[in-house]
Protein backbone atom coordinates (compact mmCIF):
# COMPACT_ATOMS: atom_id res chain seq x y z
CA UNK A 1 0.00 0.00 0.00
CA UNK A 2 1.49 3.35 -0.98
CA UNK A 3 1.78 6.09 1.63
CA UNK A 4 -0.18 9.34 1.38
CA UNK A 5 3.10 11.05 0.57
CA UNK A 6 3.63 8.74 -2.40
CA UNK A 7 0.08 9.29 -3.67
CA UNK A 8 0.54 13.05 -3.40
CA UNK A 9 3.73 12.77 -5.39
CA UNK A 10 1.99 10.77 -8.11
CA UNK A 11 -0.84 13.32 -8.28
CA UNK A 12 1.74 16.06 -8.72
CA UNK A 13 3.36 14.14 -11.56
CA UNK A 14 0.01 13.73 -13.30
CA UNK A 15 -0.63 17.45 -12.96
CA UNK A 16 2.77 18.31 -14.38
CA UNK A 17 2.21 15.93 -17.28
CA UNK A 18 -0.91 17.86 -18.21
CA UNK A 19 0.88 21.22 -18.30
CA UNK A 20 1.62 22.60 -21.74
CA UNK A 21 5.07 23.73 -22.83
CA UNK A 22 6.99 24.32 -26.02
CA UNK A 23 7.91 20.63 -26.27
CA UNK A 24 5.28 18.86 -24.15
CA UNK A 25 2.35 20.34 -26.06
CA UNK A 26 3.57 18.64 -29.22
CA UNK A 27 3.94 15.16 -27.76
CA UNK A 28 1.70 12.49 -29.18
CA UNK A 29 -0.11 10.03 -26.96
CA UNK A 30 -0.99 7.68 -29.81
CA UNK A 31 -0.12 7.16 -33.45
CA UNK A 32 3.03 8.32 -35.21
CA UNK A 33 4.48 9.86 -38.32
CA UNK A 34 8.13 9.18 -37.49
CA UNK A 35 10.38 7.50 -34.93
CA UNK A 36 10.53 10.80 -33.03
CA UNK A 37 6.82 10.42 -32.26
CA UNK A 38 7.73 7.03 -30.76
CA UNK A 39 10.30 8.88 -28.60
CA UNK A 40 13.10 7.14 -30.50
CA UNK A 41 12.17 4.03 -28.51
CA UNK A 42 10.57 2.24 -31.44
CA UNK A 43 9.78 2.19 -35.14
CA UNK A 44 6.79 3.92 -36.73
CA UNK A 45 5.06 1.25 -38.80
CA UNK A 46 1.79 2.03 -40.55
CA UNK A 47 1.12 4.97 -38.24
CA UNK A 48 1.66 2.92 -35.07
CA UNK A 49 4.69 2.62 -32.80
CA UNK A 50 6.42 -0.76 -32.56
CA UNK A 51 8.53 -0.51 -29.42
CA UNK A 52 12.12 -1.63 -29.01
CA UNK A 53 13.30 -3.77 -26.12
CA UNK A 54 12.77 -2.06 -22.78
CA UNK A 55 9.81 0.11 -23.78
CA UNK A 56 6.04 -0.19 -24.09
CA UNK A 57 2.97 2.01 -24.53
CA UNK A 58 1.15 3.58 -27.45
CA UNK A 59 4.15 5.83 -28.17
CA UNK A 60 6.77 3.73 -26.32
CA UNK A 61 6.66 6.12 -23.37
CA UNK A 62 6.90 3.60 -20.52
CA UNK A 63 9.74 1.37 -19.40
CA UNK A 64 9.04 -2.35 -19.88
CA UNK A 65 10.93 -3.91 -16.99
CA UNK A 66 10.90 -6.91 -14.69
CA UNK A 67 10.60 -6.58 -10.93
CA UNK A 68 13.97 -5.51 -9.60
CA UNK A 69 16.59 -7.03 -7.34
CA UNK A 70 19.08 -5.50 -4.88
CA UNK A 71 22.46 -5.35 -6.62
CA UNK A 72 24.37 -3.80 -3.72
CA UNK A 73 23.75 -2.39 -0.31
CA UNK A 74 21.36 -2.51 2.60
CA UNK A 75 19.66 -5.85 3.21
CA UNK A 76 21.43 -7.72 0.40
CA UNK A 77 24.14 -10.28 0.99
CA UNK A 78 27.08 -9.87 1.15
CA UNK A 79 26.56 -6.17 2.06
CA UNK A 80 23.50 -6.21 4.39
CA UNK A 81 24.84 -3.46 6.69
CA UNK A 82 26.06 -1.03 4.03
CA UNK A 83 24.10 1.77 2.37
CA UNK A 84 24.91 3.09 -1.10
CA UNK A 85 23.56 5.59 -3.58
CA UNK A 86 23.79 4.69 -7.23
CA UNK A 87 26.60 3.46 -9.38
CA UNK A 88 27.59 1.81 -12.62
CA UNK A 89 27.03 0.92 -15.28
CA UNK A 90 28.73 -2.45 -14.66
CA UNK A 91 31.54 -3.59 -16.96
CA UNK A 92 32.48 -7.19 -17.82
CA UNK A 93 36.14 -8.22 -17.99
CA UNK A 94 37.72 -10.85 -20.28
CA UNK A 95 36.90 -13.61 -17.77
CA UNK A 96 33.21 -12.76 -17.63
CA UNK A 97 33.36 -11.15 -14.18
CA UNK A 98 31.22 -8.06 -13.77
CA UNK A 99 32.74 -5.02 -12.07
CA UNK A 100 30.67 -2.30 -10.43
CA UNK A 101 31.79 1.06 -9.07
CA UNK A 102 29.16 2.29 -6.65
CA UNK A 103 28.76 5.28 -4.35
CA UNK A 104 29.05 3.58 -0.95
CA UNK A 105 28.50 5.34 2.38
CA UNK A 106 31.58 4.72 4.50
CA UNK A 107 31.62 3.46 8.08
CA UNK A 108 28.37 1.46 7.72
CA UNK A 109 26.44 4.73 7.88
CA UNK A 110 23.43 5.83 5.86
CA UNK A 111 22.50 8.55 3.38
CA UNK A 112 22.32 11.24 6.05
CA UNK A 113 26.12 11.39 5.86
CA UNK A 114 26.46 11.38 2.05
CA UNK A 115 28.01 14.87 1.92
CA UNK A 116 31.09 13.72 3.85
CA UNK A 117 31.19 9.91 3.82
CA UNK A 118 30.62 8.94 0.17
CA UNK A 119 33.32 6.78 -1.38
CA UNK A 120 33.79 4.90 -4.67
CA UNK A 121 33.53 1.21 -3.90
CA UNK A 122 34.74 -1.45 -6.36
CA UNK A 123 32.63 -4.62 -6.24
CA UNK A 124 32.34 -7.75 -8.40
CA UNK A 125 29.77 -10.41 -9.33
CA UNK A 126 29.48 -13.36 -11.66
CA UNK A 127 26.17 -12.16 -13.10
CA UNK A 128 25.04 -8.74 -14.27
CA UNK A 129 22.37 -8.44 -11.59
CA UNK A 130 24.68 -9.49 -8.75
CA UNK A 131 24.54 -9.18 -5.81
CA UNK A 132 27.99 -7.62 -5.90
CA UNK A 133 30.77 -8.40 -3.42
CA UNK A 134 33.00 -5.50 -2.27
CA UNK A 135 36.65 -5.79 -3.34
CA UNK A 136 38.40 -2.50 -2.62
CA UNK A 137 37.90 1.25 -2.36
CA UNK A 138 38.76 2.98 -5.62
CA UNK A 139 38.38 6.57 -4.32
CA UNK A 140 38.02 7.30 -0.57
CA UNK A 141 35.82 9.96 1.02
CA UNK A 142 34.60 12.29 -0.37
CA UNK A 143 33.58 10.84 -3.76
CA UNK A 144 29.92 11.01 -4.74
CA UNK A 145 27.80 10.46 -7.86
CA UNK A 146 30.13 7.80 -9.33
CA UNK A 147 29.71 7.30 -13.10
CA UNK A 148 31.89 4.69 -14.88
CA UNK A 149 33.11 5.07 -18.47
CA UNK A 150 35.84 3.47 -20.60
CA UNK A 151 38.23 5.03 -23.11
CA UNK A 152 39.24 2.39 -25.69
CA UNK A 153 41.83 4.56 -27.44
CA UNK A 154 44.14 4.49 -24.42
CA UNK A 155 42.54 1.53 -22.60
CA UNK A 156 41.67 3.69 -19.61
CA UNK A 157 38.93 3.20 -17.03
CA UNK A 158 37.26 6.41 -15.86
CA UNK A 159 35.31 7.32 -12.74
CA UNK A 160 33.58 10.68 -13.19
CA UNK A 161 32.26 12.10 -9.92
CA UNK A 162 32.14 15.01 -7.48
CA UNK A 163 34.57 15.27 -4.56
CA UNK A 164 38.37 15.03 -4.48
CA UNK A 165 38.70 11.96 -2.26
CA UNK A 166 40.77 13.88 0.29
CA UNK A 167 38.64 13.73 3.44
CA UNK A 168 39.92 10.78 5.54
CA UNK A 169 38.59 9.91 9.01
CA UNK A 170 41.59 11.62 10.58
CA UNK A 171 40.04 15.01 9.78
CA UNK A 172 36.47 13.93 9.02
CA UNK A 173 35.00 12.21 12.07
CA UNK A 174 32.74 9.26 11.21
CA UNK A 175 29.60 8.77 13.32
CA UNK A 176 29.31 5.44 15.11
CA UNK A 177 27.23 3.34 12.70
CA UNK A 178 26.85 -0.43 12.50
CA UNK A 179 23.94 -1.45 10.26
CA UNK A 180 23.87 0.87 7.24
CA UNK A 181 21.87 3.59 8.98
CA UNK A 182 22.97 6.71 10.85
CA UNK A 183 21.70 7.19 14.42
CA UNK A 184 19.61 10.36 14.54
CA UNK A 185 19.58 10.86 10.75
CA UNK A 186 16.47 10.91 8.56
CA UNK A 187 16.53 10.68 4.78
CA UNK A 188 19.42 12.76 3.46
CA UNK A 189 19.53 15.05 6.50
CA UNK A 190 22.71 14.65 8.59
CA UNK A 191 22.56 13.59 12.24
CA UNK A 192 22.30 16.42 14.77
CA UNK A 193 25.45 17.57 16.57
CA UNK A 194 27.77 15.81 14.10
CA UNK A 195 31.23 17.23 14.67
CA UNK A 196 32.39 19.51 11.87
CA UNK A 197 35.38 18.29 9.84
CA UNK A 198 38.70 20.08 9.83
CA UNK A 199 38.98 19.17 6.13
CA UNK A 200 35.67 20.28 4.60
CA UNK A 201 34.89 18.34 1.40
CA UNK A 202 35.55 20.04 -1.92
CA UNK A 203 32.70 18.96 -4.22
CA UNK A 204 34.55 19.81 -7.43
CA UNK A 205 33.80 17.55 -10.40
CA UNK A 206 36.80 15.42 -11.34
CA UNK A 207 37.82 12.24 -13.15
CA UNK A 208 39.77 9.43 -11.54
CA UNK A 209 41.44 7.16 -14.08
CA UNK A 210 43.32 3.86 -14.17
CA UNK A 211 44.54 1.35 -16.74
CA UNK A 212 43.31 -1.45 -14.49
CA UNK A 213 39.94 -2.04 -12.87
CA UNK A 214 41.90 -2.81 -9.72
CA UNK A 215 43.64 0.58 -9.75
CA UNK A 216 45.61 2.48 -8.68
CA UNK A 217 43.49 5.51 -9.54
CA UNK A 218 44.86 8.95 -10.35
CA UNK A 219 42.97 12.23 -10.39
CA UNK A 220 42.42 14.48 -13.42
CA UNK A 221 40.56 17.81 -13.35
CA UNK A 222 37.34 18.26 -15.31
CA UNK A 223 37.48 21.88 -16.41
CA UNK A 224 34.15 22.87 -17.94
CA UNK A 225 33.79 26.35 -19.47
CA UNK A 226 31.16 28.77 -18.26
CA UNK A 227 30.61 31.35 -21.03
CA UNK A 228 27.37 32.77 -19.61
CA UNK A 229 28.69 33.38 -16.10
CA UNK A 230 26.00 31.13 -14.61
CA UNK A 231 26.31 28.05 -12.49
CA UNK A 232 26.16 25.69 -15.46
CA UNK A 233 26.32 22.69 -13.22
CA UNK A 234 29.36 20.66 -12.43
CA UNK A 235 27.11 18.34 -10.45
CA UNK A 236 25.66 15.07 -11.77
CA UNK A 237 28.20 14.66 -14.62
CA UNK A 238 27.16 12.09 -17.25
CA UNK A 239 29.85 11.08 -19.80
CA UNK A 240 29.25 9.49 -23.20
CA UNK A 241 31.80 8.32 -25.79
CA UNK A 242 30.59 8.53 -29.41
CA UNK A 243 31.62 6.17 -32.20
CA UNK A 244 33.78 8.89 -33.82
CA UNK A 245 35.84 9.27 -30.65
CA UNK A 246 34.17 12.47 -29.43
CA UNK A 247 33.32 12.67 -25.74
CA UNK A 248 30.13 14.32 -24.48
CA UNK A 249 29.55 15.40 -20.89
CA UNK A 250 26.09 16.35 -19.63
CA UNK A 251 25.83 18.25 -16.36
CA UNK A 252 23.14 19.86 -14.22
CA UNK A 253 22.91 23.26 -12.57
CA UNK A 254 20.59 24.32 -9.73
CA UNK A 255 16.91 23.48 -10.12
CA UNK A 256 15.87 27.07 -9.47
CA UNK A 257 17.17 30.58 -9.14
CA UNK A 258 16.21 33.43 -6.84
CA UNK A 259 15.04 36.59 -8.60
CA UNK A 260 15.87 40.07 -7.20
CA UNK A 261 12.41 40.24 -5.62
CA UNK A 262 13.04 36.98 -3.76
CA UNK A 263 10.82 34.82 -5.97
CA UNK A 264 12.02 31.28 -6.64
CA UNK A 265 11.95 30.43 -10.35
CA UNK A 266 12.56 27.05 -11.97
CA UNK A 267 14.57 27.16 -15.17
CA UNK A 268 16.30 24.99 -17.74
CA UNK A 269 19.49 23.74 -16.15
CA UNK A 270 20.92 20.87 -18.21
CA UNK A 271 24.08 21.64 -20.18
CA UNK A 272 26.19 19.74 -22.70
CA UNK A 273 29.94 19.82 -23.38
CA UNK A 274 32.22 18.00 -25.81
CA UNK A 275 35.91 17.17 -26.15
CA UNK A 276 38.16 15.15 -28.46
CA UNK A 277 39.55 13.34 -25.41
CA UNK A 278 38.33 12.65 -21.90
CA UNK A 279 41.30 14.74 -20.79
CA UNK A 280 39.78 17.79 -22.50
CA UNK A 281 39.82 20.61 -23.34
CA UNK A 282 36.03 20.79 -23.07
CA UNK A 283 33.86 23.24 -24.97
CA UNK A 284 30.22 24.04 -24.37
CA UNK A 285 27.72 22.79 -26.95
CA UNK A 286 25.09 25.56 -26.96
CA UNK A 287 21.57 24.25 -26.74
CA UNK A 288 18.35 25.96 -27.77
CA UNK A 289 17.20 26.54 -24.19
CA UNK A 290 17.83 29.39 -21.79
CA UNK A 291 21.45 30.63 -21.62
CA UNK A 292 22.65 27.83 -23.86
CA UNK A 293 20.99 25.09 -21.84
CA UNK A 294 19.36 22.16 -23.59
CA UNK A 295 15.63 22.60 -24.23
CA UNK A 296 14.84 20.02 -21.56
CA UNK A 297 12.39 20.98 -18.83
CA UNK A 298 10.65 24.35 -19.03
CA UNK A 299 10.17 27.46 -16.94
CA UNK A 300 7.80 26.80 -14.07
CA UNK A 301 8.21 23.02 -14.02
CA UNK A 302 8.82 21.52 -10.60
CA UNK A 303 10.06 18.23 -12.06
CA UNK A 304 13.75 18.10 -11.23
CA UNK A 305 16.08 17.31 -14.10
CA UNK A 306 18.58 15.85 -11.65
CA UNK A 307 20.92 12.89 -12.07
CA UNK A 308 20.94 12.64 -15.88
CA UNK A 309 22.11 9.43 -17.46
CA UNK A 310 23.01 9.92 -21.12
CA UNK A 311 23.22 7.25 -23.80
CA UNK A 312 22.99 6.74 -27.57
CA UNK A 313 20.60 4.01 -28.59
CA UNK A 314 19.94 2.54 -32.00
CA UNK A 315 17.68 5.46 -33.03
CA UNK A 316 19.12 8.47 -31.21
CA UNK A 317 20.13 10.04 -27.93
CA UNK A 318 18.32 9.58 -24.63
CA UNK A 319 18.37 10.89 -21.06
CA UNK A 320 16.62 9.61 -17.96
CA UNK A 321 16.38 11.80 -14.87
CA UNK A 322 15.76 10.85 -11.26
CA UNK A 323 12.64 10.41 -9.07
CA UNK A 324 10.00 9.86 -11.74
CA UNK A 325 12.57 8.86 -14.38
CA UNK A 326 11.35 11.51 -16.80
CA UNK A 327 12.68 10.99 -20.32
CA UNK A 328 14.24 13.22 -22.99
CA UNK A 329 15.16 12.17 -26.53
CA UNK A 330 16.96 13.72 -29.48
CA UNK A 331 18.15 12.81 -32.96
CA UNK A 332 21.26 15.01 -32.74
CA UNK A 333 21.83 15.68 -29.00
CA UNK A 334 21.09 19.37 -29.64
CA UNK A 335 17.34 19.63 -30.22
CA UNK A 336 15.48 17.73 -27.52
CA UNK A 337 11.97 16.54 -26.78
CA UNK A 338 11.09 16.03 -23.13
CA UNK A 339 8.19 14.60 -21.17
CA UNK A 340 7.62 15.15 -17.47
CA UNK A 341 5.53 12.02 -17.05
CA UNK A 342 6.86 9.06 -15.07
CA UNK A 343 8.21 6.28 -17.26
CA UNK A 344 7.85 3.51 -14.67
CA UNK A 345 6.81 2.30 -11.25
CA UNK A 346 9.57 0.26 -9.67
CA UNK A 347 8.82 -2.89 -7.68
CA UNK A 348 11.18 -5.36 -6.05
CA UNK A 349 11.42 -9.14 -6.14
CA UNK A 350 10.22 -11.39 -4.69
CA UNK A 351 7.37 -9.68 -2.84
CA UNK A 352 6.72 -6.84 -5.28
CA UNK A 353 7.40 -4.06 -2.74
CA UNK A 354 6.88 -0.65 -4.35
CA UNK A 355 9.77 1.83 -4.31
CA UNK A 356 8.72 5.49 -4.36
CA UNK A 357 12.22 6.94 -4.64
CA UNK A 358 14.62 6.05 -7.44
CA UNK A 359 17.56 8.26 -8.31
CA UNK A 360 20.99 8.20 -9.95
CA UNK A 361 19.78 6.09 -12.94
CA UNK A 362 22.32 4.21 -15.05
CA UNK A 363 21.60 2.03 -18.08
CA UNK A 364 23.03 -1.16 -19.56
CA UNK A 365 22.62 -1.57 -23.33
CA UNK A 366 22.49 -4.73 -25.42
CA UNK A 367 24.30 -5.31 -28.71
CA UNK A 368 21.55 -3.45 -30.61
CA UNK A 369 21.79 -0.34 -28.45
CA UNK A 370 18.53 -1.17 -26.69
CA UNK A 371 17.96 -1.13 -22.92
CA UNK A 372 18.99 -4.35 -21.21
CA UNK A 373 18.82 -3.11 -17.60
CA UNK A 374 18.45 -0.01 -15.46
CA UNK A 375 20.15 0.68 -12.12
CA UNK A 376 18.86 3.21 -9.57
CA UNK A 377 19.68 4.26 -6.04
CA UNK A 378 16.68 3.89 -3.73
CA UNK A 379 15.62 4.77 -0.19
CA UNK A 380 13.32 2.47 1.71
CA UNK A 381 9.68 3.46 1.16
CA UNK A 382 7.94 5.61 3.76
CA UNK A 383 5.03 3.17 3.66
CA UNK A 384 7.13 0.56 5.47
CA UNK A 385 6.74 1.28 9.22
CA UNK A 386 10.02 -0.50 9.99
CA UNK A 387 11.96 2.08 7.98
CA UNK A 388 10.03 5.24 8.82
CA UNK A 389 12.44 8.13 8.78
CA UNK A 390 15.55 6.06 8.09
CA UNK A 391 18.53 6.82 5.85
CA UNK A 392 19.11 3.26 4.59
CA UNK A 393 19.62 3.00 0.82
CA UNK A 394 20.35 0.38 -1.83
CA UNK A 395 21.38 0.01 -5.45
CA UNK A 396 18.58 -1.70 -7.38
CA UNK A 397 18.70 -3.33 -10.82
CA UNK A 398 15.75 -3.81 -13.17
CA UNK A 399 16.19 -5.98 -16.23
CA UNK A 400 14.08 -5.14 -19.24
CA UNK A 401 11.57 -7.53 -20.74
CA UNK A 402 12.37 -9.02 -24.13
Amino acid sequence: IRSSQTMARLKLLLLLTALACHTCAQLRQSGCESEVDCRLNGACVGGQCVCDRGWKGSVCQYLNIENGTVAYGYGAKPTPTTSCWGGGPPISDDNGTFHLFVTEIAGHCGMGTWGRLSQARHAVAQTLEGPYTPVDIAVPTEAHNIYYAFSPTDQTHLLVHIGLGDNPPSCNLFPVCTNGTTPGACGVSPPPNWAKPTCAPNMTTVIHYSHSLDGPWQIHPLDLPNPHGLEHGGSNPAPLLLANGTWLMMTRGPNQRTLPNGTKQHYQNVFLFRAASWKGPWVMVPGTGEYGALNINYAGSAVQTEDPTLWKGRRGYHVLFHMNLSHAWSEDALNWHWSSEATAELHLQPDGVYRDDHERPRVVLDENGDLAAILVGSHFPDSDPHFKCTDAAQLLMFKTKL
